[in-house]
C-alpha cells in the first residue's frame, strides 16, 4: 500500500537530487519526486501524483534550510529554471554532478566498481556560455511588476512547462556580458517599430528569436535574429537595428537576419543574409583559431574547452604514429587540436555548413594532416564498405555524439572497427552509459576512466569523458 495520497501534504527531508536536477526523498521506504528543492533541506510538500513505486510533490514551504544552500544571484532564478542549482554551493553542485554520473552508470550501464573521478571545475561560474538563445513570445509569463499591457510581448527565456510563453528578461548571467545591451536595443526596437512577437499556437508574428553568440579569446560578437517569414523586404528594417546595435556594442562584428517558416519552436533557419560585417565570427582554442558561422556546433564554455580537450588527449594516451578518427565532429575543433599529437586525423559529420568552416579552420590553422568527410553516420560505414578499406584504420576513435546518443547500428559499427581504444565524450551521461555498454558487450572493451567535467555551472547538465580499452 503507497504511504502517501495525491493531495496530501508531506514533510519531507531532501537526500540527494536525481539526474536532471528533481529532489529524492522517501516516505517509508516509498520514493517521492520533488522540484525547486536542495538536498538536506526539511521540505513541506503536496502530493500531485502517485505511481505504485514512487510519487511527485510539489513545494509548499521550506522548513529547514540545507548546509549546502546559498542564495542565487540571478532575479530570474525562482521563474525561469535554466540554472536549477544556482542556489547550490559550487563545491556542492559538483559532488551532486559526480553521484549522478555514478548512479547513471549504475542503473543504465550496469557499470561499477570503476570510480568516478571528481568534476573538473569550470574557472567561471557566471558569464561562461559562449552561445544564448533567446525566444520571443506574445505570450508572456507574468512576474514581478509585468502589467497586463506588456503581456503581448516578451523577449527571454522560455518559462518553465509552458512552452508557449516566455520571460521578459533583461539580462542572464550565464550569457555573455554583452548580451544584457543587446537584448534592451533589440526589444526597443521592435516594439518602437510595432513589431509582433511570435504565437508558438498559432504560427503567426514576425519575431522568432534572437541568438548572441561570442568569442570570448577574440572579444567578437554575433547577433542572429530569426523572424518568421520569407519576405526579403524586412531586409531593410532590420538594417536599421543593426546599425543601432553596433552603436551599443563596438565588438559586435557580425549580424545575422534569418528566415524560418517552419513550426518547430527551434532557433533553426531555412535561409540567411548578412546585414553588418561578416557570416563568421572567431575564437581561440590553445593557439588554433576557428570559425564560427550561424549554424555552426561549438562546445558553449570556451573558457572550459581547453581543459576538456587536454583530458580527452591525455585519456586517448596517443602516439605519435596513431590514426584517429573523429565522429560527429563538428567544425573540427577536437580534430585540428588532435591532429598535431598523432599522424593522421579523419573527421566526419553530417552538417555540411560544419564541414565546410572545419576545412576552413584546417586552412587557416595550416593543419595539413586532417580531412573532413561529410556523411550520415547513422549508415556510412555499412553502405561505404571501400572506405575501410582505402583509409588507414584507427588507432584511437574519438566519439561525441548530441544528447540522443549513437545510433544503435552505428555502436554496431564501431564494435567491428575494433579500434585500440575509444574517447567517448558526451554531455549526456544516460545515452553515453547506455551506448558504452552495447560497446563492452559487442565490442569486447573495457572502461578505463570516467571523468565528469562542468562545462555547465549552475546546472543539471555535465560532460563526461569516458575512455574504453581493447581487451587483449
Amino acid at each position: 500500500m503507497k504511504p502517501v495520497k495525491k493531495g496530501q501534504n508531506v514533510e519531507l527531508k531532501i537526500e540527494k537530487l536525481a539526474f536532471g536536477g528533481r529532489g529524492v526523498a522517501r516516505i517509508s521506504g516509498y520514493v517521492l519526486f520533488i522540484n525547486d528543492v536542495v538536498p538536506g533541506q526539511t521540505v513541506t510538500a503536496r502530493v500531485i501524483k502517485t505511481r505504485s513505486n514512487f510519487a511527485e510533490a510539489k513545494l509548499i514551504d521550506v522548513k529547514e534550510k540545507s548546509d549546502i544552500e546559498t542564495n542565487p544571484r540571478c532575479k530570474y532564478f525562482y521563474h525561469c529554471g535554466g540554472c536549477k542549482h544556482q542556489n547550490i554551493k559550487y563545491d556542492a553542485q559538483l559532488e551532486i554532478l559526480r553521484a549522478q554520473v555514478e548512479d547513471v552508470y549504475c542503473r543504465v550501464g550496469n557499470i561499477d566498481g570503476i570510480p568516478i573521478e571528481n568534476v573538473l571545475a569550470s574557472p567561471k561560474t557566471f558569464r561562461y556560455r559562449n552561445k544564448m538563445e533567446f525566444a520571443f513570445s506574445n505570450r508572456r509569463w507574468k512576474i514581478g511588476s509585468d502589467t497586463d499591457e506588456s503581456l503581448d510581448f516578451a523577449l527571454g527565456l522560455r518559462a518553465p512547462n509552458n512552452y508557449y510563453k516566455a520571460i521578459d528578461i533583461n539580462d542572464c548571467l550565464i550569457a555573455p556580458e554583452e548580451s544584457g545591451i543587446i537584448l534592451k536595443v533589440v526589444r526597443d526596437f521592435c516594439l518602437s517599430e510595432g513589431l509582433e512577437a511570435y504565437d508558438q499556437k498559432s504560427h503567426k508574428g514576425l519575431l522568432r528569436h534572437l541568438v548572441v553568440r561570442k568569442g570570448y579569446k577574440t572579444n567578437e560578437i554575433m547577433v542572429n535574429l530569426i523572424i518568421n517569414t520569407k519576405d526579403k523586404s524586412w531586409i531593410d528594417t532590420f538594417e536599421k537595428l543593426a546599425r543601432k546595435l553596433a552603436e551599443s556594442i563596438a565588438n559586435l562584428k557580425s549580424f545575422i537576419l534569418s528566415f524560418y517558416t517552419g513550426l518547430a519552436g527551434i532557433a533553426d533557419f531555412e535561409e540567411y543574409y548578412v546585414l553588418l560585417g561578416k557570416d563568421f565570427i572567431e575564437e581561440k582554442i590553445f593557439d588554433l583559431t576557428f570559425r564560427i558561422s550561424p549554424r555552426s556546433f561549438f562546445q558553449t564554455n570556451s573558457l572550459m574547452v581547453e581543459t576538456l580537450y587536454q583530458k580527452a588527449i591525455e585519456l586517448g594516451e596517443l602516439k605519435a604514429k596513431d590514426v584517429v578518427w573523429d565522429l560527429y565532429c563538428g567544425t573540427g575543433s577536437i580534430s585540428l587540436c588532435v591532429a598535431r599529437h598523432v599522424s593522421r586525423v579523419y573527421g566526419f559529420e553530417i552538417v555540411k555548413e560544419a564541414i565546410i568552416d572545419a576545412k576552413t579552420n584546417a586552412e587557416v590553422n595550416k593543419i595539413s594532416n586532417v580531412e573532413f568527410i561529410e556523411c550520415n553516420l547513422d549508415r556510412f560505414f555499412r553502405t561505404n564498405k571501400s572506405f575501410l578499406k582505402e583509409v588507414p584504420h584507427p588507432d584511437v576513435l574519438i566519439l561525441d555524439p548530441p544528447r540522443a546518443g549513437m545510433h544503435p547500428k552505428l555502436v554496431m559499427d564501431v564494435a567491428k572497427i575494433s579500434p585500440r581504444k575509444i574517447v567517448y565524450i558526451s554531455c549526456n551521461p544516460a545515452t553515453q552509459a547506455r551506448d558504452i555498454k552495447a560497446l563492452i558487450e559487442h565490442g569486447k572493451y573495457t572502461v578505463e576512466k570516467i571523468q565528469p567535467v562542468d562545462m555547465f555551472p549552475h546546472t543539471p547538465h555535465v560532460e563526461v569523458i569516458t575512455t574504453l580499452s581493447k581487451k587483449l
